[in-house]
């Protein structure tokens, strides 16, 4: 399959930071999205990303612990198609640190947000 006709896929990757002596520390995930043959072709980059992210970080100081980064899942490998017209990437949930009542309203309409960077 030629490169312009490669289907692009978005997979969600979960590695387990897994502390020495003591197991899972929590959790780390990441948006990878990227162009594949196929299904199959995509799942093994998916795979081959994730191992290469892998680490081990070892204590500078004695008495600190040691940590593993291992890979635990492809959460998700969905097919976006040839030319999608554009990606979602979907951050998780977040607990709200303020109270707002359910009257409340928002008005994102309001205001242009600052450049990122």
């Amino acid at each position: 399959m030629s490169r312009s006709e490669q289907q692009w896929f978005q997979a969600r990757l979960r590695w387990a930071v897994m502390e020495k002596g003591r197991g899972l520390d929590h959790w780390r995930e990441a948006e990878h999205i990227f162009q594949s043959d196929s299904r199959e072709a995509a799942f093994a980059e998916a795979l081959r990303i994730g191992h290469s992210q892998e680490y081990v970080m070892t204590p500078e100081r004695a008495g600190d612990p040691a940590f593993e980064y291992r890979l635990a899942e492809i959460v998700y490998l969905d097919e976006k198609g040839a030319a999608p017209a554009g990606f979602d990437v979907s951050l998780g949930q977040i607990k709200a640190a303020e109270r707002l009542g359910f009257e409340h309203e928002f008005d994102p309409d309001g205001r242009m947000p600052e450049p990122a960077f």
